[in-house]
């Protein structure tokens, strides 16, 4: 240590000025904080554009740090988005430790949902600044106030997470016909079983799911189902034919598993059989478009078929890890289903009834009508992503 500090202060006499450890505008964070994949953007049925992200925090320090606050900045213009306080603790999903405070080792992912006007010009990239507050550790192991000497700040900001803005979304027709289809856990702005799942594979992060959707279908008295709940025979839509949304070629398959019982946990999953019964059609551009929980035995095509837009290519069931029959669609950036990251995708066109009150809902487990905001996202749609909970009918 001696001789490094001489080596320093040698350095220093011998320039006109002192040596600097860090820039001004170099900030020791104690974390690092990087997008996981480059954001797309995507046009929602609430017309605004939509870059819906992921920012993995990582911390390799020996502190606690507190994440404050989190915003999304344009480098012309400055903050284009910001989450803090119970807001942003509401899109973090933190792997170690609880809340937004990331203990020393432990990793957290942060959801953005930036959002500009449907005519506006977007950046040509995004940056994130991050305000947070760092803890000492103390006897027991837990966070403790830093000590009045200690070399660094208590509370700091930085600048950083650059990413670019990735390609826009694929225009595709609906899978589905007919009114009343649901997208239960879409995007973008919550973190749903599709949006919070960030999974490892081979050592590479990625997010498959971010765009998903997961179709049920009400009937004209806005009830899911009627009868028993665990027949298959009480959901009106089960067995309805799903369509390929474009012109493609079928680079993926499985059709090897039973149905589930509605109404209860699925059972007998592995990483074979979690999408159930499915497809994977390549329909250009570096677009792969995934069809989930088919049928058994219901598939109308093989691998390498070719199929247009509108072909018949299976019927929605209820297999792999489902709990009722349902649809689980989503295009990917490459052919598996799990290696590979989501990608947007706008409907050609769709009629929106409005949104799905989920909170205190029960009209999954009982032959009870959902209750529907009317209001909400109502009325007709172009080229547009369908958000979570919407309620949308799609042309014949």
């Amino acid at each position: 240590m001696r001789r490094l500090l001489f080596a320093l202060a040698a350095l220093g006499a011998a320039s006109p000025a002192l040596a600097q450890a860090l820039k001004p505008d170099e900030v020791l964070s104690s974390i690092s904080v990087a997008p996981i994949s480059t954001p797309n953007p995507v046009l929602g049925a609430d017309g605004r554009v939509h870059l819906a992200y992921e920012l993995l925090v990582t911390n390799p320090s020996k502190l606690f740090v507190t994440l404050d606050k989190v915003e999304a900045v344009d480098p012309q213009s400055g903050p284009v988005y910001g989450l803090d306080g119970d807001a942003l603790g509401a899109m973090l999903s933190a792997y170690a430790g609880g809340g937004r405070t990331v203990p020393p080792g432990g990793s957290a992912a942060v959801f953005l949902d930036v959002t500009f006007p449907g005519d506006a010009k977007l950046p040509e990239r995004v940056l994130a600044r991050v305000l947070a507050t760092r803890h000492a550790a103390g006897p027991d192991g837990k966070p403790v106030p830093m000590p009045a000497d200690a070399p660094l700040p208590t509370t700091f900001s930085f600048t950083g997470a650059p990413s670019g803005i990735g390609k826009p979304a694929v225009v595709i027709a609906p899978p589905l016909r007919g009114k009343g289809w649901v997208t239960i856990n879409g995007c973008c702005d919550s973190i749903t079983s599709h949006r919070g799942a960030i999974m490892a594979v081979n050592g590479q992060l990625r997010v498959p799911e971010r765009f998903a959707i997961d179709f049920v279908q009400l009937n004209g008295d806005d009830r899911l189902f009627t009868g028993d709940v665990h027949a298959l025979k009480s959901y009106a839509y089960f067995g309805a034919p799903v369509h390929s949304v474009a012109v493609g070629t079928v680079v993926n398959l499985y059709d090897g598993t039973g149905e589930q019982v509605p109404g209860g946990a699925a059972k007998g999953i592995n990483p074979e059989n979690i999408g159930g019964n499915m497809l994977v059609i390549d329909i250009g551009g570096g677009n792969f478009a995934f069809y989930a929980h088919l049928q058994p035995g219901s598939l109308k095509v093989k691998l390498g078929d070719k199929v247009k837009a509108g072909d018949v290519i299976g019927l929605l069931g209820n297999t792999g890890n489902s709990t009722a029959p349902h649809l689980h669609f989503h295009v990917m950036d490459g052919p598996s289903p799990l290696d590979a990251n989501g990608l947007p995708y706008v409907f050609t066109a769709f009629q929106s009834q409005g949104v799905v009150q989920i909170d205190g809902a029960d009209f999954f487990d009982k032959p009870v009508a959902a209750a529907i905001d009317r209001h909400r996202l109502d009325g007709p749609r172009q080229n547009a992503l369908p958000l979570n909970n919407e309620v949308v009918d799609f042309g014949p």
